[in-house]
């Protein structure tokens, strides 16, 4: 059962803030206290004739806002803004070294300027020490990356939980009969949000006054936003609103401003904004109490949207048809004690990515804190001194551990290599248990961008509807571009386990429906795994993924389970590339609504996240089949995929974060064309392939069958790859980085890879593999195994 929290909402006057607010009542959390920022100019006396245009608060309307504690019968605090936007960066990111200054992109500028943000820091330990009970703050952010990073940099300094009910709203799944998104769905609860400035191109100062969410209005903005480009949601900073009136309970008064009350002002570029001289609260009649029905009309977006919803019935329906284990046909051999594990970690290094494998630490002992502590170092030598990159350069992260009972002392350690500056890498954490080489508790590997610029990170630290918050040192997303000028990029997913968005808690049957009692394992991982692919998609449309180079499904599954588990993995993969989803791409997105505007983003001119590119505003989605093209297997053992689906590796492990059975890794790529070549079989040996960028970058899925005990895996690994490289015709200038997924003893050391082992590996078919091989080959020429003693650091890193 998810916490019930003490929120601090801040309120601006403005829809999103309010609407945000109802959201949080509607969970079942307890509104503790108002907060409010108002412009400087307040110290002087009210003059609403100067604006302050920031891009993080909305200050017209500021002499309106006290009227909001007797609306809601709550108390208000409110907090002068102090500063300027000191840091206009993107993110932000407030890290303060031993003494005492803030470091990095923090929070002055080179002159000594406070940065407005943290007038909110002051604000909030003043209500703290009236409302000690407070241990949540709420905004009404929707896809303002720049206001979001900034409330939840704030929050989680002051130890409290940042939602965010409406972030990437537009793009959650909107029911039947209902289309015209946000704005309605405001209109349905009741909301009055009165427009009280215009700022864009066909907006003029005749519709200041309107209801925001009224059908006509949302015609007319709708009609305008089409014709000059633009947010209807106001995203962009094309208009802002003033709540005048709501639900009851939650709103107990109206706001009235009488006409003559009301003063337009008129400012460049067609401006115009509203200033009010007088205001009253009106009670509320009892027929609006008696009538009122709010809580109903509230539309909470269904956990699942359609598309996925269809993808587990479908998966409910299914009984699994699968290769079951043997006893003794499973190629599992232990790694014993009188192995030798070289501490060798391998650096290959290519034209956009250098990917540093296989860190470890055995010398050091047996303690996992004490081989953390070396690894750590370890890393940071090999990034600067080797790969002459900072840790903030790190976009991609594996982390092995033995047991997932040590993932917190691994990750205090880990989340110091990247305090220095905002959005760590995204990763994947895996418990490998006994498959592990002896001795070892921690291995990490990396990926590092050699580009620096238009690199974008997704890191979203808010509960919402959307996806899961982040809630440990690591990113939803990273990017590494390919080409500046088209905005291509391959996009790095973090591993994604079932965690229900709104409370963070691994979802059950029953946690969709009280009145379900325990229901069987294979039923709670047909959910679980629906759930986590839904966010794996949410990730890579956010992201701009249009295809997924392959993925792998990491499981856990006792022995009699994972057959079935694993023949349902593939299952969902194969159905989520080849459902026909127009009708539900029409359900998904929120009618008017535009996801593409971000206010820091039009401003600046900044590499977008979210375009437009489809006609119709909308993202063509994953897969976006029109950056594909095929080359279909022509051998007789080739299975033939009609339409293209990506390859897919079900690997085994001991545990997960969470205790999820299920976690979704996939490799993305953005806005570049990608040829895909069609599955293959021979000789033993199941593979497919992805060329991007002209062929400059190529990732190989390569599954080695398991043939028998006698069988050499590691000569089987070496033949596997020499003909990946003549099958596909990689240019021998490129650097050939291989990742092993193998339940046997494999010296990868001696191979140049980076090593997963695991309790067993499949591919899509279901069929028992040896060994699984990804080999990513980008234009490159220096690839090298490195230990300490190589950088003459040896007894410093003891």
């Amino acid at each position: 059962m998810d916490r019930k929290l003490n929120v601090i909402a801040f309120i601006s006057g403005g829809k999103d803030s309010l609407f945000s607010l109802l959201h949080c009542v509607a969970n079942g959390h307890r509104i503790a206290a108002l907060a409010n920022l108002y412009p400087p100019s307040l110290r002087d006396g009210a003059d609403e004739s100067l604006d302050l245009n920031s891009f993080m608060y909305q200050t017209v309307g500021h002499t309106l806002i006290p009227l909001y504690a007797e609306v809601l019968s709550l108390p208000l605090y409110r907090q002068e803004i102090r500063g300027t936007a000191a840091n206009q960066g993107k993110d932000y990111h407030h890290h303060v070294s031993g003494n005492g200054l803030p470091q990095g992109n923090a929070a002055m500028s080179a002159a000594g300027e406070e940065d407005e943000t943290e007038s909110m820091v002051i604000l909030l330990r003043r209500i703290m020490i009236h409302h000690p009970e407070a241990d949540a703050v709420c905004s009404g952010a929707i896809l303002s990356t720049y206001q979001r990073t900034r409330i939840e940099s704030v929050a989680l300094r002051m130890q409290l939980v940042p939602l965010a009910y409406l972030w990437q709203y537009p793009d959650l799944p909107t029911p039947e009969p209902r289309k015209g998104g946000l704005l309605e769905d405001m209109a349905a609860v009741g909301l009055d949000a009165r427009i009280i400035k215009v700022a864009s191109g066909g907006l003029d100062e005749d519709m200041l006054w309107e209801n925001a969410c009224a059908e006509g209005t949302r015609k007319k903005l709708a009609k305008v936003m089409k014709r000059f480009g633009g947010s209807v949601l106001g995203e962009g900073g094309e208009f802002e609103t003033l709540v005048v009136d709501g639900p009851w309970p939650v709103l107990k008064g109206a706001i009235e401003v009488h006409k003559d009350r009301r003063k337009i002002y008129q400012g460049g570029g067609g401006e115009a904004w509203m200033g009010f001289t007088g205001a009253h609260v009106r009670k509320k009649a009892q027929e609006q109490i008696r009538d009122n029905n709010w809580r109903e009309q509230l539309r909470i977006p269904d956990l699942l949207d359609g598309l996925f919803r269809e993808l587990l019935e479908k998966l409910d329906n299914e009984t699994p048809n699968c290769e079951v284990r043997k006893p003794g046909t499973t190629p599992t051999r232990r790694y014993t004690p009188d192995h030798k594990w070289e501490d060798r970690c391998h650096i290959c290094a290519g034209k956009w990515t250098t990917r540093i494998s296989n860190i470890s630490a055995t010398k050091t002992g047996s303690s996992t804190e004490a081989q953390m502590e070396r690894i750590t170092r370890l890393l940071l030598t090999v990034v600067e001194r080797v790969v002459h990159r900072s840790a903030h350069d790190i976009v991609f992260t594996t982390i092995l551990l033995r047991s997932m009972d040590d993932f917190q002392t691994v990750n205090r350690r880990y989340a110091e290599l990247f305090s220095a500056k905002p959005n760590p890498p995204a990763r994947v954490t895996l418990a490998c248990g006994d498959s592990l080489p002896y001795g070892m508790n921690v291995i990490i590997s990396v990926v590092v961008s050699v580009q620096d610029e238009h690199r974008q990170r997704l890191h979203v630290q808010s509960r919402s509807y959307w996806a899961p918050a982040n809630i440990g040192p690591y990113s939803q997303a990273a990017t590494v571009p390919l080409d500046s000028h088209s905005g291509g990029a391959i996009v790095y997913v973090a591993g994604q386990i079932p965690l229900i968005p709104v409370s963070m808690e691994i979802v059950t049957r029953a946690s969709l429906d009280e009145a379900c009692e325990s229901v069987e394992d294979l039923a709670e991982f047909k959910l679980q795994s629906t759930l986590a692919l839904q966010h794996l998609w949410r990730v890579g449309n956010v992201m701009n993924v249009g295809w997924w180079t392959g993925a792998i499904a990491f499981l856990v599954a006792g022995e009699h389970e994972i057959a079935r588990k694993a023949s349902l993995s593939s299952l969902a993969w194969k159905a989520i590339h080849t459902q026909r989803k127009e009708a539900e791409d029409e359900n998904s997105r929120g009618g008017f609504d535009d996801a593409s505007f971000d206010v820091w983003d039009q401003q600046y001119n900044g590499f977008r996240i979210r375009e437009a590119e489809a006609e119709d505003g909308r993202m063509p989605g994953i897969p976006n089949l029109s950056m594909l093209s095929v080359t279909k297997s022509s051998n007789p053992e080739g299975t033939s995929l009609s339409p293209a689906v990506p390859p897919l590796f079900v690997v085994e492990v001991a545990q997960l974060p969470r205790g999820s059975q299920i976690e979704w890794q996939a490799l993305g790529v953005s806005r570049t064309p990608v040829r895909f070549y069609d599955t293959v079989s021979e000789k033993g040996v199941s593979k497919a392939a992805c060329s991007i960028a002209s062929g400059e970058l190529v990732q190989v899925f390569a599954g080695i069958k398991w043939t028998g005990a006698k069988a050499k895996v590691i000569d089987q690994i070496k033949e596997t790859l020499l003909g990946l490289e003549e099958t596909y015709e990689i240019p021998r200038t490129s650097g050939r980085y291989k990742t092993i997924y193998t339940p046997y003893q494999t010296d990868c050391t001696n191979l140049g890879a980076q090593l997963i082992p695991c309790k067993s590996v499949r591919d899509a078919n279901g069929t028992i593999l040896a060994a699984a091989i990804v080999l990513h080959c980008e234009i490159g020429d220096q690839c090298r195994s490195v230990d300490a003693e190589d950088l003459g650091v040896g007894d410093e890193l003891q």
